[in-house]
């Protein structure tokens, strides 16, 4: 595996947590109580995740960068 392997997982991984990310705020419109309440913590992790995940994406380009 070679970083822009990485680089390219790193961006499937986003994109994918991103789509899941969407779908779940629309579920929060017809949810129960519950549910909205898994909903909207889960909802909350996702955006950490995405977000500690896109800062990684760029360290993995700076490296890619650099190789070049």
């Amino acid at each position: 595996m070679n970083i822009q392997t990485v680089a390219e997982n790193l961006r499937n991984t986003i994109a994918s947590k991103e789509g899941y990310l969407k779908t779940l705020k629309g579920d929060l419109i017809c949810g129960d109580y519950v549910d909205r309440t898994v909903t909207k913590t889960t909802i909350e992790f996702l955006e950490i995740n995405i977000g500690e995940l896109k800062r990684i994406l760029q360290d993995v380009e700076q490296c890619m960068e650099i190789e070049k």
